[in-house]
This record gives C-alpha cells, structure tokens and sequence, in this order.
C-alpha cells in the first residue's frame, strides 16, 4: 500500500456530514421566513425566530463552524503545510468566522437585556448587523474570486474541459452575486428612522412598494414601540438596484446548473452509456422550478393573487438545485477507492449546498438573516479548500500514471536481453518501488495525498506492459 498519512476516521467524517447537513436545514428554514414563505415578524412568531436566530448563531459560527474547520483541517493538513496561500487562507477564515461569532454573541446579550420583549426587532443592532454582513460578503468575494482564477488555470492547461469552464464561470459569478447584493444593501439602500407611534405593535415586513413621501421604494420595514426603521431604496437608484438584482442572480445559477449537468452526463454516460430518462428529470425539475417561480420566464404583476404560490415554486427551485448541486459530488465520488479525494469532495458537496441557499436569504432582516446569510463565508471556504485540493490530488495522479508509462518503458529497454517472464517480473519490482518513491515525493512537496493506491498502479502497470508488448510485436 501507498504511505496514508492522516487519515480521518469515519466517525469523523459522518460528525461532519451531520453538523453540514443541520445547518443545512437552518439556513433553510432562515431562507424561507426572510422571503416570506413562513410567516415571520409578528408578535406570535417572535419565540420561534428567536429560537432560529440562536441556533443559527450556536450551531453555525459555534459549534458546526469548530467542527467543521476542524475536519477541514485535519483532512489538509500536508496541504496547509506546504502551501502558504492555504494556510493564510486558513488562518484568515477562522479568525473572521470567530470574530462574527463573538458580534453575533454580543448581539444576543444586547438584545436579551435591552429588546426583550421585541428581540428580533431591536434597532440597536443595526451597526453590528451591518458589519457582520460586510465583512462575510467581500471575504467570501475575495474566496469565490481566487477559485474562479484556480479553475481557469486548470482550463488553460486540461484540454480547454468545458465542465472546469463552467465551474470557473460560475465561482467568478457567484463572487460578483455576493459583491453585487453587499453593493446594494449597503451603499444604495437609505435607512430612515422614525419614531413609532403610541400603541405600537412590534412587527416587521418586506413591502416593496414606492411610497412618494419618502421619494423611493420601502424594502423593509421594522415597527417597535420606540423606533420605525424604513429601508428605502430612493428612486435615482431604483433601476440600478433591481438591475444588480437580475443579473448577479442569474448569471451563478444558470452556470453552477450547466457545469453539474455536464458533470453529471459524464457520470452517467460513463455508467450506463446513455442519458436516461432519470437523468433529465433529476436535471430539469430543479431548473424548472427556478425558472417559473422567480418571474424569469415571463413577469409576474406585483397584485396577482398567486403570487405566493410563485414565491414557494421559485424558492423550492432554489433548495432543491443547490442540493443537486452539491449531490453531484456525492455521485461522481461514491465509487472513488481513494479515501481523501471523498474526503475533498465532500466538503465541496456541502459548501456549495449551503452558499447557493445563504446567498438567497435576505440580510435586511438584522438578526437571524444577516446570520444565515453570512454563512457565505465558511461555505465558499469548505467548497473552494475541498475542491482545490481534490484537483491538486488527482493532477498528481495524472502525473504519476505519465512517469508510470515512462518508467515502464525505460526498464523494458534496459532489461531488453533478459528471458520474457523474468523480464516483466524485474519490470514490475522496479516500477512498483520506483512509484511508492514518487508518490512519497510528491505528497512530501505538496503536502497533498494522491488519490491513486498501490492496487491502481498494478492495474495501470499491466495495461502499460501489454501495450509496450503491443509495439514491440508490431
């Protein structure tokens, strides 16, 4: 057997597939209150979007962010050693992702002692809120950016491969979606507070309509019985705003949707020799959704009684795609014998499941929202660690099988005289010892395991003879 250094164990790993997948199901239930699928902002809600946000705080940026960096860790530490930009990328994710953790600790016990009685609606942390999401939104940027420029690196060089093309795209458009919703929260949106009238009832809602008096369209609107907060994007802005809107949502779907279908058809095509009709129906569903219930395909009037109906199809599309996105992983890996490149790819799988439906929450909602929505951050890590190192491993596999052909060879020539069967035998104990060298070498550089094992040497080293066999009979 190749050397295995660090291997993780397998109650590891399910720990960390259970902690991904129940934030996963947070910022689900995050997505749908903030976009007005489950009813929110009301003094009976109160209780259960307070018990959301503290979980989405504890599990997320406590408890699930430690055990997942942890693992993230552990799985890449040759990595980590090896290579300075992974580990200040390292270093920076987790003292950024903490440090929200502490903000959104303080926001907690500042809301508990000062808004108790309108926890979630409480003005005061309005500063705190906004930081937390400027600072997540352009780490995750700069994360999704750096992996985009990865990604078409590796087109350059790996036969112009239109699945790492649209990966590319789609990381570079995804950085563009997360920069583009930060450029519109916080620079085109205007904040005006009023104070509430008598007999306030503390609630919240997304309003969306233009209102002369404050010259601009009410985004968001939170009533307490001290202070009325209108988020207001001023006309002059107006077109800008749902401009970025459009096209910053659009574009990272409709290329993460055309990379994974390629992926994915290559998967298939490779197991069954066809593309059955299971394979159009897990692709086109999602899709499907998406497209009718976000008012793409045709516009939607602002007063159709319907419109809820559409808003359920259009966020269905988006869980039930970002889902895909990351089975996909899951799929292309289950047959790998290669232990870390599982490892790697399953933490892509849930980085990019949990980015596609962060990004979708609305962090106008200061508690809960901005919470969930931030979680941009760790998940643009997860995908971008995992899926880089995963390439790296199985570039060193290419690598490997290149100087296993060469080897083959080399040794043939030399021991050109030596009797058929004793020949080969000879053949087989240098190339083998001459492999284990290399790959020790190489994870020794890199700090990157390689997916390949001794019994895939063996196997690639037979068809390697039979073909020098081939030439020399010819």
């Amino acid at each position: 057997m190749l050397k295995d250094k660090l291997l993780v164990p397998v109650s590891s790993r399910k720990l960390f597939g259970a902690i991904a997948s129940i934030i996963t199901v947070l910022v689900i239930f995050d997505l749908l209150t903030t976009r007005q699928v489950l009813p929110y902002g009301t003094v009976t809600t109160s209780i259960m979007e307070i018990i959301l946000f503290v979980l989405t705080v504890v599990v997320g940026y406590g408890i699930g962010s430690w055990i997942l960096l942890a693992y993230t860790k552990k799985i890449s530490t040759g990595l980590r050693t090896k290579s300075p930009f992974v580990r200040i990328m390292d270093l920076a994710v987790t003292i950024t992702q903490f440090s929200l953790f502490g903000i959104l600790l303080f926001v907690i016990y500042n809301n508990s002692v000062n808004c108790h009685d309108y926890f979630n609606l409480c003005n005061s942390n309005r500063i705190a809120s906004t930081s937390i999401y400027a600072i997540s939104s352009i780490a995750a940027t700069i994360i999704m950016g750096l992996m985009s420029f990865k990604f078409f690196s590796w087109y350059k060089v790996n036969n112009r491969n239109f699945i790492v093309l649209f990966y590319g795209l789609a990381a570079a458009a995804l950085a563009i979606s997360i920069a583009g919703d930060a450029f519109d929260k916080l620079l085109l949106i205007q904040v005006v507070e009023e104070t509430s009238p008598p007999g306030t009832v503390p609630q919240a809602s997304f309003i969306y309509e233009t209102f002369e008096k404050y010259h601009g369209e009410i985004q968001y609107k939170v009533e307490n019985p001290h202070t009325t907060t209108l988020y207001v994007v001023p006309t002059s802005n107006l077109n800008l705003y749902n401009q970025i809107i459009y096209w910053t949502s659009l574009a990272p779907y409709i290329l993460t949707w055309a990379g994974t279908a390629l992926l994915l058809a290559y998967y298939y095509k490779r197991k069954t020799g066809k593309l059955n009709f299971t394979f159009w129906v897990i692709i086109s569903v999602p899709l499907i959704l998406y497209l009718v219930g976000s008012g793409l395909i045709f516009s939607l009037p602002s007063d159709i009684p319907y419109r809820f109906y559409f808003r359920l199809l259009f966020r269905a599309g988006t869980i039930g795609s970002s889902v895909l996105f990351g089975l996909a992983f899951f799929i292309t890996s289950r047959k790998l014998t290669a232990t870390k490149v599982k490892d790697y790819l399953m933490i892509s799988a849930m980085g990019i499941i949990i980015i596609g439906i962060a990004n979708e929450i609305s962090a106008l909602q200061h508690t809960y929202g901005v919470a969930a929505h931030s979680l941009v951050l760790l998940a643009s890590y997860l995908f971008s660690i995992g899926l880089y190192s995963s390439a790296l491993s199985i570039s060193q596999d290419i690598k490997l099988r290149q100087s296993l052909r060469k080897s083959v060879e080399q040794q043939s020539t030399l021991l050109d005289k030596i009797g058929a069967s004793e020949m080969e035998q000879e053949i087989r104990k240098r190339v083998i010892k001459v492999m284990r060298d290399l790959s020790y070498q190489t994870e020794e550089k890199t700090g990157i395991q390689t997916s390949i094992e001794e019994q895939d040497i063996k196997e690639y080293l037979n068809k390697a003879i039979a073909e020098v066999k081939g030439k020399r009979r010819s």
